[in-house]
């Protein structure tokens, strides 16, 4: 049996190392190295050692860094940022303001290598540490469900205390609240980070800014809300030889929001009446809505609303035009079949129309009807004024005496 154990040991042996390397040859195949890059944020330890003299710090750059890992694919492939540590010890703070970041494996640290980013610095800026107080105001942005508006919004704490570098401390300008209230249908809190702006509206970055509180409360109440008409005597009249081209007032309507019960006593908004008298140009006026609707103890219901009533009333002089009419071409009045009627003298005639300067360039000729009341009249030589039948917004600027004959037939 041993001598059947041992024979052809040789043999025996090349076959196994053949199996080993064949085995190798297959993993690598199906499972080939690979390398893989990772984003990992940086964790940063003896931050108290800038506070201890007064300093504080803010990043230039190595907030992340980006490490290339190489191992098997099936490791590589379940890696995520979370499977290492990425560290900055300000301990080790040149004075350069470099920081190196040490970055270490959490799991796999036999079958994975890093071969790029583990050298990685982080630069900072020392600066003095300064702080501030400031009072929080709340912004709601989005909509609310149809039929709702936002009422109140209410911030705790609405004030806080800032620290932070002095360069980044004086350039806040205000703090603010934001919460996203798109699609609330009832009240409702909220827990947000609050947001620091410069003068200019431009958000600062707080990335290393600590606040007395990081998370604040924003509490928001919603309203009914309800559209009415808007309703304006406007009372006008122009200087003699002007006349209104057009007169407009907006808005129209308002949405307005409340308590349901006092919405459903509001029908209308009702503005005092608007009288002006012997005008001469374009009128424009304005009057405060908001103070009008909040009387009535209700609000805009979007606070994009336009806040005030405006009035434009046009006016321009007017002109005059001069044309003509065959006699042929105007209707007799009340004639009668027993009489022949004649023009004396010219065939044609004139006249001259007055109106507002748009009116008259729109005018349409062949929709001016002329007459002449002849009833009653009985032979002979008669004068009489030319009517003018129109729809359209102009009319005769004088009387236009006709001279008529009428003879028996």
């Amino acid at each position: 049996m041993k001598k059947k154990l041992t024979n052809n040991l040789g043999m025996k042996g090349i076959s196994l190392l053949l199996a080993i390397v064949f085995w190798l040859v297959v993993v690598s195949i199906e499972d080939p190295e690979q390398t893989r890059v990772l984003e990992l944020p940086v964790t940063k330890a003896n931050e108290n050692l800038f506070r201890e003299n007064d300093k504080t710090y803010e990043v230039v750059s190595g907030n992340t860094v980006n490490v290339t890992v190489r191992g098997r694919q099936s490791i590589l492939k379940i890696l995520s940022a979370k499977d290492f540590e990425a560290v900055a010890d300000f301990a080790n703070l040149s004075f350069t303001g470099a920081v190196p970041i040490e970055v270490t494996p959490l799991r796999y640290n036999n079958q994975i290598s890093i071969v790029k980013g583990a050298n990685t610095m982080m630069q900072v800026r020392i600066e003095e540490l300064a702080s501030v107080d400031k009072m929080v105001a709340a912004k709601a942005e989005g909509q609310v469900i149809t039929g709702k508006a936002v009422g109140t919004i209410t911030v705790e704490p609405n004030i806080i205390r800032i620290e932070g570098a002095k360069t980044t401390i004086d350039r806040i300008s205000s703090v603010y609240a934001s919460v996203n209230v798109s699609g609330m249908s009832e009240d409702g809190s909220f827990s947000v980070s609050p947001i620091l702006y410069d003068s200019g509206g431009n958000v600062i970055d707080s990335t290393d800014i600590t606040f007395s509180q990081e998370k604040l409360k924003v509490n928001v109440t919603l309203l009914d809300t309800k559209t009415v008409p808007v309703k304006w005597n406007i009372d006008v009249s122009t200087a003699a030889g002007y006349g209104i081209e057009s007169l407009d007032y907006t808005p129209s309507e308002v949405e307005i929001a409340g308590s349901r019960e006092v919405l459903d006593s509001i029908d209308e908004i009702v503005l005092n009446d608007y009288v002006a008298e012997n005008i001469s140009e374009t009128l424009e006026d304005s009057v405060d809505l908001e103070s009008i609707i909040k009387a009535k103890g209700v609000v805009f219901a979007r606070s994009d609303a336009e806040k005030t009533a405006k009035l434009v009333v046009k006016v321009d002089a007017y002109n005059r035009v001069g044309s003509v009419i065959e006699f042929d071409s105007v209707k007799l009045e009340g004639r009668s079949d027993s009489y022949k009627y004649s023009i004396v003298g010219d065939s044609a005639i004139t006249y001259n129309l007055y109106g507002l300067n748009m009116d008259i360039d729109m005018l349409d000729y062949t929709k001016l009807a002329f007459s002449l009341n002849v009833s009653g009249l009985e032979p002979g030589t008669h004068v009489v004024n030319l009517q003018m039948e129109t729809s359209q917004k102009v009319q005769l600027s004088e009387d236009v005496p006709v001279k008529i004959k009428i003879e028996e037939k």
